[in-house]
């Protein structure tokens, strides 16, 4: 009697945990563990499937862009840090990493616009204020022609 009360007790709590696991929260979770693992391919995965239940979560967006642009999937991390920013558009971080992936693409002046914004949101975010400095310099010298060209100079 008492194997027959523990099978029934089992068969009503495994679906029970089971569907504890079915949360977005442990999924974005999942993803964060198996990134930190260097496991990325997996880390996607778990930010699909956390998307899949919560398609708002802005922070899910980011994390599965991140993992696309390790991949070298730039088209699909813009559109992933695209979706954060239109759920959230405060979110300062997805700025920036969308400005990282446009420097990848060397779209400098676009990366400084997307740097630009993550540092309006947050004016001490050092990282963008950097990479902006960096690539507006970039953008500056190329929109100015080189005083080594000038022949007088060559002589």
């Amino acid at each position: 009697m008492v194997l027959v009360t523990f099978a029934l007790i089992l068969a009503f709590m495994v679906p029970a945990c089971a569907g504890a696991n079915e949360t977005s929260t442990y999924w974005f979770m999942e993803g964060l563990d198996l990134y930190n693992q260097d496991r990325i391919n997996d880390s996607l995965q778990a930010y699909n499937r956390a998307l899949e239940l919560d398609p708002n979560d802005f922070e899910a967006w980011n994390n599965k862009g991140i993992d696309e642009g390790l991949l070298g999937r730039y088209d699909e991390a813009l559109q992933s840090f695209g979706n954060a920013v239109a759920i959230n558009e405060s979110y300062a971080e997805a700025w920036y990493n969308m400005g990282v992936i446009y420097d990848y693409k060397g779209y400098y002046y676009t990366a400084v616009q997307a740097y630009k914004r993550a540092t309006q949101i947050d004016p001490s975010y050092q990282k963008a204020l950097v990479r902006r400095s960096v690539d507006t310099d970039i953008v500056m010298g190329r929109s100015h022609s080189c005083a080594c060209k000038d022949p007088i100079l060559l002589v």
